[in-house]
């Protein structure tokens, strides 16, 4: 027998039936849990909310490094929720919005936002729901992933 031959599962003299026998069987692939997606390792108090929000969501943690990353991998299908933790100026907290809304698409996001640094224009925070300032709650989590949600809860 050839090596071909039996990497097929092909023997001398079996019938097509033999041969089915000898191939193993296919590998059922089991569909991911839901994921709340978190950028970075925040400090261990918000880790604590965040994973209070994950249990509410019925979903489990997974850390990504950058929104690029997080829309190329491919199990991005089982991800309900975003969580941006990194620190960011608020005058590109609307930048950072956009771009994650262009990669990602309608997957929920929530993006950590400091306090106004200033009551000048450019430190006033904008207001959009995506945004999140402290002090951080799972209550304000879940309206800035999903505000119908949370005004029925």
């Amino acid at each position: 027998m050839s090596l071909p031959g039996f990497a097929l599962g092909s023997r001398r003299g079996a019938g097509p039936r033999e041969a089915r026998k000898l191939q193993p069987a296919r590998s059922r692939v089991e569909p991911l849990p839901p994921i709340l997606a978190l950028e970075g390792e925040p400090d261990p108090s918000l880790r604590r909310v965040i994973e209070e929000l994950a249990e509410r969501l019925g979903a489990s943690i997974c850390s990504f490094e950058g929104l690029r990353t997080l829309a190329d991998d491919p199990d991005l299908g089982a991800v309900v929720a975003v969580v941006l933790t990194r620190p960011r100026c608020p005058m590109d907290l609307q930048k950072t919005v956009r771009d994650a809304r262009s990669l990602l698409g309608d997957l929920p996001l929530a993006v950590l936002a400091p306090r106004p640094l200033s009551n000048s224009f450019a430190g006033v925070m904008p207001l959009d729901p995506a945004f999140v300032a402290p002090p951080l709650t799972v209550e304000r989590l879940l309206f800035a992933l999903e505000p119908d949600r949370a005004a029925r809860d």
